[in-house]
């Protein structure tokens, strides 16, 4: 027997639900619309009150924004907002950070500081694994001269400050070798020097895979690059992490994988009106 069952949602309510998931369809959006992964997420902030921009999309899903989450949620009380189209946003910021860090001259001043660090510590640690070297030899010689000595008769076995002086040698000579070891192991253990080449290798292939890389691809490399993409009416202001930067040259570019990583605020680039240089 027939009969009517209360309805869960709303007629109306199912409608608009259906026409909006019919505008997002793929056979009626470009799948690069529908799919693409949007390049800043994450990073993205209104530069009125701090709140993440988010992915807003106009006429069906042809065109898409960024948009301040609190003006979205709230309405103009919350956050006059702000909302701009995503590829001009994208490209702005793809294009200033290209220009003013990922010129590879330009990353290797950025990183002056870490190229110089590494180098030095390098330099002292390499210094003083010769000058053991050179102590352990001299123990092995004082330890062989002292033997000799006794062998030819010239002193006495028993004699109390030769045998004092020997057993000191022998420790000297044991404590070094052990130090020697310890400090070639961790030498063969740091982490890779970074050097000059491989911060040009690593400007040449951010520039490549930012600009032509996959949507994945080039949002992983930009959350690697970025900690913040803060933007209002005025200016854009990108920050990032020369740590990160510097980690990732030292590993090499055959070891640098996209990767979401947070670290304090450390390079910036600005943009407006009048382009200024980085801080």
């Amino acid at each position: 027997m027939p009969f009517v069952v209360p309805a869960i949602i709303e007629e109306k309510t199912f409608n608009a639900v259906q026409a909006l998931l019919q505008s997002r369809a793929p056979k009626r959006v470009a799948p690069r619309i529908v799919n693409s992964p949007t390049l800043l997420a994450g990073v993205a902030r209104c530069g009125n009150c701090g709140a993440a921009l988010i992915q807003n999309t106009g006429k069906g899903g042809q065109y898409r924004y960024y948009c301040c989450s609190t003006r979205l949620k709230e309405g103009p009380f919350g956050c006059k907002g702000m909302r701009m189209p995503m590829d001009k946003l994208d490209g702005i910021v793809i294009g200033e950070v290209t220009k003013q860090i990922l010129q590879p001259e330009h990353l290797v001043s950025l990183l002056g500081d870490y190229l110089r660090t590494a180098i030095e510590r390098e330099d002292r640690n390499r210094d003083r694994l010769r000058q053991m070297r050179q102590d352990h030899k001299e123990a092995e010689a004082g330890i062989a001269r002292l033997l000799e000595l006794v062998e030819k008769g010239l002193m006495d076995a028993e004699d109390a400050s030769m045998r004092e002086r020997l057993v000191n040698l022998r420790f000297r000579r044991d404590e070094l070798a052990e130090q020697i070891s310890d400090l070639t192991r961790r030498l063969a253990m740091a982490e890779p020097l970074i050097t000059p080449e491989k911060i040009e290798k690593l400007a040449l292939l951010l520039r490549d895979k930012l600009h032509h890389g996959s949507p994945d691809l080039r949002q992983a490399y930009a959350r690697l690059l970025f900690s913040e993409v803060r933007v209002n009416d005025r200016e854009i202001r990108i920050s990032g992490s020369k740590a990160a930067l510097a980690r990732s040259a030292a590993g090499g570019v055959a070891k640098t994988t996209p990767a979401v990583l947070s670290f304090v605020r450390e390079w910036r680039a600005r943009q407006d009106s009048n382009l200024w240089p980085p801080d």
